[in-house]
């Protein structure tokens, strides 16, 4: 089969379980099987392409079993960064781009700012905002292989003199040693309530849950910051959080408590996604 040909059957296999994605999708595994980039393939497509049927059969049948597309082919894209992933971490998402945006937006006239990432996973907010700011970040995780598969992200985009990653449980003790002080600190925490997880579609499913998981009513971590947060900020500094589209009046009325300053935000598909804390 061609190039062309060899897409488009992918394409195909996937289109009921990948619906309007299944292209996209299509050619991620293209790049990821035959080792070229979305140019080559365009000049290619009329080729005869080596015979990696067996290659992408395989990765079809996972992919029909709900794994995600990125911990298949070990690779996903986030805000112009091509990030490793494993599922000892989230998928980063195109939603929790906004996240980055509006940190970047804060910073963008800031030297040398310092930048607390919490709950980093991947490690793709940290990469994103240093390599789109002068700013320093320390970047925390729970999970040990996360943090190993955000410092190979660091390596791998050559960010590894910007953003210190480090193991935390942010729900301890230790947490509260830390006395750095901030002028940005950034979280993108779990924050689906526990009974809610058993409904999430399987492909979600197979991501960690303690990814996932934020408590009784999905506000765990965001009480443990409110409480800790601004005893860790600059004259000035705010917090931004990725919260759920549905968690606005839950996040009302809890930093309404504080009598924080703050301002929800929109994602691209015109869903709440976060808040930025003025303290």
């Amino acid at each position: 089969m061609t190039y062309f040909e060899t897409k488009k059957y992918i394409k195909e296999s996937l289109l009921q379980i990948c619906k309007e994605y299944a292209d996209y999708e299509a050619e991620k595994i293209m790049i990821s099987v035959f080792g070229k980039d979305r140019k080559e393939l365009s000049l290619c497509y009329r080729e005869e392409a080596p015979d990696r049927s067996s290659e992408i059969e395989a990765i079809i049948k996972r992919r029909k079993s709900g794994a995600p597309l990125s911990y298949i082919i070990g690779k996903t894209d986030f805000f112009g960064l091509s990030l490793n992933v494993s599922n000892a971490c989230l998928t980063p998402r195109a939603d929790t781009e906004v996240i980055c945006e509006k940190a970047i937006e804060f910073l963008k006239n800031k030297k040398c700012a310092d930048v607390l990432d919490i709950c980093t996973g991947s490690g793709c907010i940290a990469l994103a905002v240093a390599a789109n700011t002068d700013s320093l970040v320390d970047a925390l995780d729970i999970s040990e292989k996360a943090i190993e598969i955000a410092e190979k992200n660091a390596k791998g985009t050559f960010l590894q003199d910007k953003v210190n990653f480090s193991i935390c449980d942010v729900l301890s003790d230790d947490f509260l040693k830390i006395t750095k002080k901030y002028d940005l600190i950034i979280s993108n925490p779990p924050y689906i309530p526990t009974k809610d997880i058993e409904n999430l579609s399987e492909e979600v499913k197979k991501e960690p849950i303690s990814a996932l998981d934020g408590g009784e009513d999905g506000l765990v971590f965001y009480r443990r910051f409110l409480e800790t947060l601004p005893n860790m900020l600059k004259k000035g500094g705010k917090i931004i959080f990725e919260i759920g589209y549905d968690q606005k009046e839950d996040m009302e009325n809890l930093i309404s408590k504080y009598g924080y300053k703050h301002e929800f935000f929109y994602d691209y598909s015109k869903n709440i996604r976060g808040v930025i804390i003025d303290v």
